[in-house]
């Protein structure tokens, strides 16, 4: 039996506008009623989710900034980069032409020589919380993610970057405008979230669309890919999937019986 569903937000969960899907809070609610723990699993910072779920987020976890940060039943576990390690990243995104965008977990670091649009976006668009900047060194202890952005597609930027970080850190393109370095991944934030609700990855289901998404899709007993995602995830066996809430319904349907 499903105990725990974790789901990604961008392409996933999440309409093509940004918005959550109706009745996605009563769903939860329901699923909770049943035993089964919901999480949203994304790329994005912890107050921002927090805030996209504000009716329901004292009744599900989260999996934030891809893995790195985790809130389970209210404690929250976090991977932080080494600041060598940290630096070094920093300047190769600079260097590739990206802008930049720091994350801690309770605040987001963008330059002040960020473009308006990238800043307007993070501000108005997806309601970060953020602090500019000068200086990225010192937003760098503490960090738990790094990201690079271009609006134009970060696919060719970010092809020599992740050869060069393969082996030393996780570098995962995060649909097709991020690329996002952290200490963790979405598989290793699953395993944390399923330790800490005391849940068997086997009795879990995971949605995504993404490469970020393969290695908590891997990790899990159940997991559902999105029918829009990249052909090579779609090779990989996991089950398509049109639209989450319809297989959230067939679960909660299969709890009742």
């Amino acid at each position: 039996m499903i105990r725990l569903i974790a789901t990604d937000l961008d392409g996933t969960l999440l309409d093509g506008s940004g918005g959550l899907p109706e009745g996605i809070f009563d769903m939860i609610r329901a699923l909770n009623g049943r035993g089964i723990r919901f999480a949203a699993a994304s790329g994005r910072q912890y107050g921002n989710i927090r805030r996209l779920f504000f009716p329901v987020r004292e009744e599900m976890d989260f999996i934030c900034e891809n893995g790195a940060f985790i809130s389970a039943m209210g404690k929250t576990y976090a991977e932080l980069f080494p600041r060598a390690m940290a630096e070094e990243i920093v300047q190769d995104i600079l260097a590739a032409g990206m802008q930049l965008l720091i994350s801690a977990p309770e605040t987001s670091y963008l330059l002040s020589s960020a473009s308006r649009d990238y800043t307007d976006d993070l501000f108005y668009c997806l309601r970060n919380t953020c602090t500019i900047i000068d200086d990225p060194c010192p937003a760098l202890e503490g960090c738990i993610k790094i990201s690079g952005f271009h609006p134009e597609g970060v696919k060719d930027l970010a092809r020599p970057i992740q050869e060069k970080w393969r082996d030393k850190v996780h570098c995962d393109v995060a649909g097709r405008c991020w690329l996002d370095f952290t200490q963790a991944n979405k598989g290793s934030g699953i395993r944390t979230l399923a330790g800490a609700l005391g849940v068997s990855l086997k009795d879990t289901a995971a949605f995504g669309d993404q490469f970020n998404d393969e290695s908590m899709l891997s990790a899990v007993g159940h997991p559902y890919i999105m029918a829009h995602a990249p052909a090579p995830l779609l090779q990989k066996g996991f089950t398509p999937c049109a639209q989450v809430m319809d297989v959230l319904r067939d679960i909660l349907r299969n709890a009742e019986r």
